[in-house]
């Protein structure tokens, strides 16, 4: 499947899943941006993830990106949903603010 990424200016509320429902579609919207790309490089990526470090809108996805690619290689069998709540719910702050950076 190929997955279309998505810009900062093209998020609005109704493509980011809710971080109080039940996540469905987290991991394709996990996939709107190349977080490896957009942080530098693996390690970057990582570490916006691991170090709970992210503060701007890409750092932020990047984050999101990096929690799905680690539960999928990792067999999806640590639950990472306070994770991924969490940085959703940061994901939609911003855009709601209009915080695109």
């Amino acid at each position: 499947m190929v997955l279309k990424e998505l810009t900062n200016h093209q998020l609005d509320l109704a493509r980011i899943p809710d971080p109080e429902g039940d996540l469905h579609g987290w991991e394709h919207f996990a996939h709107t941006i190349n977080g490896y790309e957009a942080a530098g490089s693996f390690e970057a990526c990582a570490d916006l993830a691991n170090h709970n470090c992210a503060t701007t809108l890409t750092e932020l996805r990047c984050a999101l990106f990096f929690v799905a690619r680690s539960d999928r290689h990792g067999g999806m069998f640590d639950d990472c949903s306070p994770q991924v709540r969490e940085l959703l719910k940061k994901i939609r702050t911003r855009v709601e603010a209009g915080d695109l950076k």
